[in-house]
């Protein structure tokens, strides 16, 4: 049973995008029941964890590069071998890409040959800026610096009063500072590992150890989790972070579990 003087992150995969042997790529879940992101593997990572796929009620996506969102399918599927309808299920992405996402996979499964009584999901679009929420939680938005609209989010818990924010993929981006400001946790990308990436030479636009501890710095926040990476690089980051940042930081394992 959840405490509810207590708001719970739970690690799925810490990886980049290509996921380490026994890992996956970046992913979590908020409370048992609000997924982020889908990595290649969210039903057996789910299932790992003491979780039900079909028990989860919200997914977040940080953005549609494909490892975020590649086991959606299998995720739908597993809702559809339990039974469950799919209109009880809540998407929330970035409007660019995350309807268009939903619908492939739909189609991919062939639910209207298939499970033509399975309803379909509901997805919530979000812009740059908008907010989201219910009685259980809210969810702030801003951009991130990224190839595709990408959003990055602040969670409150509206049952403890607590929150946390996290990136996705991103760049070194200075409007994040005031939208994750005074955060008791950030989880932050650092795929470049434990450096400061180069603008110059950064296409595919993310950050490394020192970008998101320079953005922890500046923001005031509690906790700097990194996240997105090859766990060859984890404890370098660690350390690199640290030279920046005061405060606690730390590279999950999977299944490792953050308590606000």
């Amino acid at each position: 049973m959840r405490n509810n003087r207590e708001t719970k992150i739970t690690f799925l995969g810490t990886s980049g995008s290509m996921p380490d042997r026994d890992g996956d790529s970046a992913s979590f879940l908020i409370n048992d029941r609000h997924l982020v992101d889908t990595g290649w593997s969210s039903v057996n990572n789910l299932r790992t964890i003491g979780v039900d796929p079909s028990d989860v009620d919200y997914l977040v996506f940080t953005h549609l590069h494909h490892d975020h969102y590649v086991s959606l399918p299998t995720f739908l599927f597993f809702w559809l071998m339990k039974g469950r309808a799919l209109n009880e299920l809540n998407i929330i992405g970035p409007v660019e890409d995350v309807t268009q996402v939903v619908e492939l996979a739909m189609d991919f499964l062939q639910t209207d040959r298939f499970y033509p009584d399975s309803g379909y999901p509901h997805i919530i679009p979000l812009f740059p800026g908008e907010r989201y929420e219910n009685e259980d939680f809210a969810l702030d938005t801003c951009a991130t610096l990224h190839p595709v609209q990408g959003l990055c989010y602040r969670f409150t818990d509206k049952h403890t009063g607590k929150g946390f924010s996290f990136t996705g993929d991103t760049a070194y981006y200075p409007p994040l500072i005031e939208h994750v400001k005074d955060s008791a946790v950030l989880i932050h990308e650092a795929s470049l590992g434990p450096v400061a990436a180069d603008p110059a030479n950064n296409t595919y636009l993310h950050s490394g150890a020192i970008d998101a501890a320079e953005i922890a710095k500046a923001a005031g926040v509690g906790k700097l989790v990194l996240i997105h990476g090859a766990s060859s690089t984890a404890e370098p980051c660690i350390e690199a972070a640290k030279s920046i940042f005061a405060g606690e930081v730390v590279w999950p394992k999977p299944g490792q579990t953050v308590l606000l």
